[in-house]
């Protein structure tokens, strides 16, 4: 990864060098660290710009409020590491990592703002901006409180680590497809099974191919027929390597995960139509060529609905969260992790590496109230495991004995 670190530079240059060492051991990358020679002269675009170029920020802070420059806009009178701060708060932000100095820790009174024999930095009164500074940093994160330079570098290699994490669980997410029954020409909804139609999902199960899970969208309940959800579900089954089908509402929420063969199973046993079209199917060779087993499944799924005179829409419902619950029953997963922006909890990993299902299903919350956005995703819990592990080694980080 590549990390920026903020923090005044004459009082903490000691912490910043052990930071620094640490996290070059860890294998990161290390934007703006010691490119700047001493505090005072760091010119602020740059310091910026190397911000938004970080994939994460680091912020350390002991009892010095730092350089105030002089061309930040609208005359404002914030430290450069307070503006590096707002910077990285930005949309659609960065992942924070904040640091303070223990109170209890001592401390030399020329590197204590209100004690200073330099002269204050446009402040109501000696010290006020360093100590509302760590409220806003201790208020808005879950700040670490260091004592001494191992001590901050420790702590942040261990939350780095734990970054590093969320960023593998991002970089491997299984879900690479969203199913909209629209876009394969209304192929969910119950559009005849005409050249256009098929070409559609045709394209689709071609797209799948070796993707792990794909998110079907519900919406109300209107845009999926059960029995073309079960068609879907065969044509996965056979010709992908699809293990999960996961479920969005309306509002793009998690509503429940099953496999392809959990549909056919549960589909079949509640609806005739659906069981004579699978012992039909079972009764012939499938095709290795993707095409031809295709083709073999659709036009016996039409035949079997000619031979016994009814329509699909005849025999047809439409799919929403409660019909899947009652059809599924214990084989849908009804529960997933919830993520916020700022990642996984140590908790949820920990719920993702004792979980027992090997796809773990995700729902990543992005931004607050009414604008809150869902992200579906599915972890394989055990390539997280290894790389949990991995990451831990990596980080020589200390971890608790065996008991």
């Amino acid at each position: 990864m590549k990390i920026y670190i903020s923090s005044t530079y004459q009082d903490l240059s000691d912490h910043r060098s052990a930071v620094d060492r640490t996290l070059r051991r860890m294998g990161h990358d290390m934007i703006g660290m010691e490119q700047y020679v001493a505090e005072g002269n760091k010119p602020l675009e740059r310091c910026l710009t190397d911000v938004r170029l970080a994939d994460l920020y680091v912020v350390i802070v002991a009892w010095r409020y730092g350089y105030v420059p002089p061309e930040q806009p609208a005359s404002g009178t914030l430290s450069i590491t307070e503006l590096e701060y707002e910077e990285a708060k930005k949309p659609p932000g960065k992942p924070i990592l904040a640091f303070l100095l223990d109170p209890d820790t001592a401390w030399p009174t020329s590197r204590v703002d209100a004690m200073s024999a330099e002269p204050q930095r446009v402040e109501p009164r000696p010290g006020f901006n360093i100590a509302r500074f760590r409220s806003l940093l201790g208020t808005n994160h879950l700040a670490g409180m260091f004592r001494t330079p191992d001590d901050v570098a420790s702590q942040v290699a261990a939350a780095v680590a734990a970054q590093g994490l969320n960023r593998f669980m991002v970089d491997r997410v299984l879900v690479q497809t969203s199913v909209n029954a629209g876009a394969m020409g209304g192929f969910g909804e119950g559009v005849a099974l005409v050249d256009s139609t098929i070409g559609g999902i045709k394209d689709m199960v071609a797209g799948a191919g070796s993707t792990r899970a794909i998110v079907v969208d519900l919406g109300e309940g209107d845009r999926w027929w059960s029995t073309r959800l079960f068609l879907l579900s065969s044509l996965l089954h056979a010709l992908t390597g699809v293990r999960q089908l996961v479920f969005r509402d309306a509002r793009s929420r998690f509503c429940g995960m099953a496999s392809p063969g959990a549909i056919l199973d549960r589909f079949a046993a509640a609806f005739p139509l659906c069981a004579l079209f699978l012992t039909e199917l079972r009764k012939g060779d499938a095709s290795l060529d993707i095409e031809r087993e295709m083709d073999r499944q659709l036009s016996l799924w039409a035949s079997t609905h000619e031979k016994q005179g009814l329509a699909e829409g005849l025999v047809k419902v439409g799919v929403r969260a409660e019909l899947l619950e009652r059809l599924l029953g214990e084989r849908l997963i009804a529960r997933c992790i919830h993520v916020d922006a700022q990642g996984l909890t140590m908790a949820q990993v920990q719920q993702i590496v004792e979980s027992p299902l090997p796809d773990v299903p995700i729902d990543r919350l992005w931004g607050d109230g009414p604008t809150v956005a869902h992200e579906l995703q599915v972890v394989d819990r055990d390539s997280f495991a290894l790389e949990l592990a991995r990451e831990w080694v990596r980080a020589g980080l200390p971890r608790n004995p065996i008991r």
